[in-house]
């Protein structure tokens, strides 16, 4: 009797797990979803595509598509490698929060201290420069409210702007922190950052914390001569982003870089990238490995810009690159402490709260955590947000979520 009722706890635990998986997201057959891809990629100019969804049971769906190189006959795969460009931001915010989980800086920590190469930079606005007021915080950095931005194409000032006589490591502010969103370099600064504090390389930080413990084997800033054959063809569409889908010719990089950045650096696969959004989708923990506490990406999941307005309508951008943001952020779209937050859903049955982004070469990902599923698409051409992949992670996302039971 007593052997039984030790048991009894064991079983109701066995019994919760069972229905709490039976209750999970329900995704449809692989088979129907690679049929209905199928079709949808023969009316698209894309020589490759790779898309991932898996809920938080780690059962997973995907769909891959078309040839890894151009003019080569291998199928492109999950475990093919990608520039990642912005989606590199991602990694480098979980580091820069796992410093905050340590004490080794605050989230609203003035930083002219730590760093005045950055906080001494002017703040330009109607072609005046002046001294900025107000300190700037990881806080501000992470949100992208600091007032940095890309000279190349998120800021027409900043793109116009007389550079001859510049002394600075990065162009001008725009504006004081905390009032404004401005996409731009604030995580190029925040992997600064992480490297004064950990008095290590972003490059070995990434491996020891991030990559090495989630076994992400192909995310790197070099990508190794001996899975350099794994990297895929990128492609581009001319000056003003409408022309004939054209190869990048340099598929391999000529040399290794030694400055890492945390804003666009990282090379990875989708099944390396995929390890990364499943440990967010369970608050920080994979496998057991546990990269940051729920409480940590539970304030990852709040608006951290308050009424700040992210509508991107009307703003500067270069057609041959980046950075349209129309329709991927509107006037209700919100930043937590490593990504958007989409406040509308989708009509295909993403909900409210569901945090996402995006890499300029057309690489996107989003947790959608009260569905409890996650989902990415990789594929390599400019510009971003491009409906040529934006269409298809749309489609590939309407099938996932074709048989779940709304909650």
């Amino acid at each position: 009797m007593m052997k039984l009722l030790k048991l009894i706890p064991i079983v109701i635990l066995m019994i919760g797990c069972k229905k709490s998986q039976n209750d999970a997201f329900r995704f449809p057959n692989q088979s129907e979803v690679t049929l209905a891809m199928n079709k949808k990629m023969k009316s698209s100019d894309l020589p490759s595509v790779v898309a991932i969804a898996s809920n938080k049971f780690d059962k997973e769906l995907s769909f891959c598509y078309g040839k890894a190189v151009w003019g080569e006959n291998l199928n492109v795969t999950k475990d093919h490698i990608y520039q990642l460009h912005s989606m590199t931001k991602l990694l480098t915010s979980v580091a820069a929060l796992q410093l905050v989980e340590k004490g080794q800086i605050g989230l609203d920590d003035d930083l002219s201290s730590l760093m005045p190469e950055m906080t001494d930079i002017p703040i330009l606005i109607k072609g005046e420069l002046s001294k900025a007021k107000k300190p700037i915080t990881l806080r501000h950095l992470l949100t992208h409210t600091s007032g940095f931005g890309y000279a190349c194409c998120t800021d027409s000032e900043l793109a116009n702007f007389d550079y001859s006589k510049w002394n600075y490591e990065d162009a001008p502010r725009r504006f004081e922190s905390g009032t404004q969103f401005l996409y731009g370099t604030s995580l190029e600064w925040v992997g600064k950052l992480i490297e004064k504090l950990s008095q290590s390389t972003l490059e070995n930080y990434f491996k020891e914390n991030i990559t090495d413990p989630l076994d992400m084997n192909r995310t790197f800033f070099n990508v190794p001569d001996s899975l350099q054959n794994f990297i895929v063809s990128r492609g581009y569409r001319g000056q003003d982003g409408k022309q004939k889908l054209t190869e990048i010719k340099e598929r391999i990089p000529k040399e290794n870089v030694t400055e890492f950045s945390g804003d666009d650096g990282l090379w990875s696969s989708p099944n390396d990238y995929m390890k990364l959004l499943r440990c967010l989708l369970n608050y920080g923990t994979l496998n057991d490995v546990v990269l940051l506490k729920k409480k940590t990406v539970e304030e990852m999941l709040k608006n951290q810009i308050n009424n700040i307005n992210m509508d991107s309508k009307g703003n500067y951008f270069n057609p041959a690159y980046c950075c349209n943001l129309e329709n991927f952020t509107t006037n209700s779209t919100k930043w937590g402490l490593a990504w958007a937050i989409d406040n509308d859903g989708q009509s295909y049955g993403r909900k409210p709260g569901t945090v996402f982004w995006g890499g300029m070469m057309n690489t996107y990902f989003y947790i959608d955590y009260k569905s409890e599923i996650a989902s990415c698409i990789f594929t390599q051409h400019i510009p971003f947000n491009h409906k040529e992949t934006t269409s298809i992670f749309d489609e590939f996302s309407r099938l996932i979520y074709s048989k779940n039971i709304s909650k």
